[in-house]
């Protein structure tokens, strides 16, 4: 049987200003990388208060598990982030 890569990673330069949602991409995790100047927050699953949100210092990056869409995600800050969408450190196949 021939080897099928299902995991369709893709790469975003995204440049937020204030509660930006990332791109819509199908993925079940996001890697994000601050690279605004200053900290960030994400939050997740419609979530925008502080009480859920995390809090992602400049230059550092994180990666945010157990979505089924890049889109789930978004940032409040201002700048831009960088974003690997991919599946849960694997290759699934079939």
């Amino acid at each position: 049987m021939e080897y099928v890569n299902l995991n369709k990673c893709r790469s975003y330069k995204i440049a937020i200003a204030g509660l930006t949602k990332l791109v819509d991409q199908s993925c079940s995790e996001v890697v994000v990388i601050n690279r605004t100047g200053a900290d960030i927050t994400i939050n997740d699953s419609g979530y925008s208060d502080a009480a859920n949100a995390f809090v992602l210092g400049d230059k550092e990056s994180f990666t945010f598990r157990g979505v089924t869409n890049s889109d789930q995600i978004s940032a409040t800050g201002t700048g831009d982030v960088y974003i690997r969408t991919q599946f849960y450190s694997n290759s699934p196949s079939r």
